[in-house]
């Protein structure tokens, strides 16, 4: 397509028109997305998985294929962004044909290039209503780890845990956990919140970015839908950060957010079951000792909000899809947690690097 010469001309005449009266990288641009159109097929950029074909509100029972009557926004299919025309044709070249240079002014060989976006790396959609969308980035927990059979059961609660006994009671389809990626300070936004449910037969992981400041209220909105159908909210230091995050960032936007009534903060049971046990009772520390997973490419949570202001000013997404990893691990090991809470304890053995301490089986 690139070796076309009417091609070859008009992007010949747009270079030197610009060098004579200024004219943008636009107008080059424009010439590409004409023939582009008329010339080849839009190809996907190389290694991006592909996205679900629809995405949307999770109807009752399945895995979340997002578009519910119920909802009141919904969820599209996201086209991945297309790196900026390269000099390898869309078409096949014979081999004898050499490719011509693009008649590009050097100042402008670099930034030809559009940035990608997460969309082109995380499978998802969006999530859209009159004001707004947002991207969601969708997996099943049995894409990421090998099932077990103890998914999604949860034994007899402790009789001196009231909360637990009560989520024991209603069953596991209606909890939905939460967990938050802000930007560090009070007054910052929430950019990414991440969500797990069971359905019956896998466990559902949603998480919602905000790819600039200004989707922060769709953001929000979409949480606020997304909490409608379950009874309970399961965190860990929810009841410290993350509920009085949301319904700050809320108000600041005017988004009505009606969370479940019944709220399971994870810290408060784990520290009274582990505090005289372990040094400490944080969310990796609990990862380790009690859950007996440990952390792999994983960046530390001081980290996150830089990675996400960097994303803004700059596009680049590769330095912030582990933020994207970071934040799964976390709701699954809430999971986790939630069901050592409710096995009696056991005493593990002894071993170099193994919790040598009486904790959750």
């Amino acid at each position: 397509m690139i070796g076309d010469p009417v091609l070859r001309e008009r992007l010949g005449s747009l270079a030197r028109a610009r060098r004579d009266r200024g004219c943008g990288i636009e107008d080059l641009r424009g010439a590409l997305e004409q023939c582009d159109g008329a010339g080849s097929e839009t190809k996907e950029p190389r290694g991006a998985p592909a996205g679900p074909e629809s995405a949307g509100c999770e109807a009752e029972g399945d895995r979340g294929t997002l578009a519910s009557a119920s909802c009141s926004g919904s969820l599209h299919p996201v086209a991945l962004r297309r790196p900026w025309l390269s000099r390898s044709s869309d078409a096949p070249q014979s081999p004898s044909v050499s490719q011509p240079a693009l008649p590009w002014p050097d100042e402008h060989r670099t930034s030809a290039r559009l940035p990608l976006g997460v969309e082109a790396f995380l499978p998802g959609g969006e999530w859209r209503d009159a004001a707004g969308a947002v991207f969601v980035h969708e997996r099943l927990r049995s894409e990421i780890e090998r099932p077990r059979l103890d998914w999604g059961r949860l034994r007899a609660a402790p009789e001196e845990e009231p909360e637990l006994v009560a989520l024991h009671a209603l069953g596991l389809e209606q909890a939905l956990f939460v967990d938050l990626e802000t930007g560090g300070l009070s007054g910052s936004p929430v950019f990414l919140a991440g969500t797990m449910h069971w359905n019956g037969s896998d466990f559902v992981l949603r998480q919602y970015f905000a790819r600039h400041y200004g989707e922060e209220a769709a953001l929000l909105r979409a949480l606020a839908d997304a909490t409608r159908r379950f009874e309970f909210l399961v965190t860990f230091n929810g009841k410290s950060y993350d509920v009085p995050f949301l319904r700050s960032r809320s108000l600041v936007h005017g988004v009505g957010l009606r969370l479940p009534e019944r709220h399971l903060d994870l810290l408060h049971p784990a520290r009274r079951r582990w505090k005289r046990r372990l040094a400490d009772c944080r969310l990796q520390t609990l990862e380790w000792r009690v859950c007996r997973r440990r952390r792999a490419g994983d960046v530390p949570s001081d980290e996150v909000p830089g990675l996400y202001h960097d994303y803004v000013c700059r596009g680049d997404p590769y330095r912030l899809i582990p933020v994207f990893h970071h934040n799964l691990l976390d709701v699954i090991t809430m999971g986790e947690i939630l069901s050592a809470l409710c096995r009696p304890e056991a005493q593990l053995p002894s071993a170099p690097g193994l919790p040598s301490r009486l904790v959750g089986a």
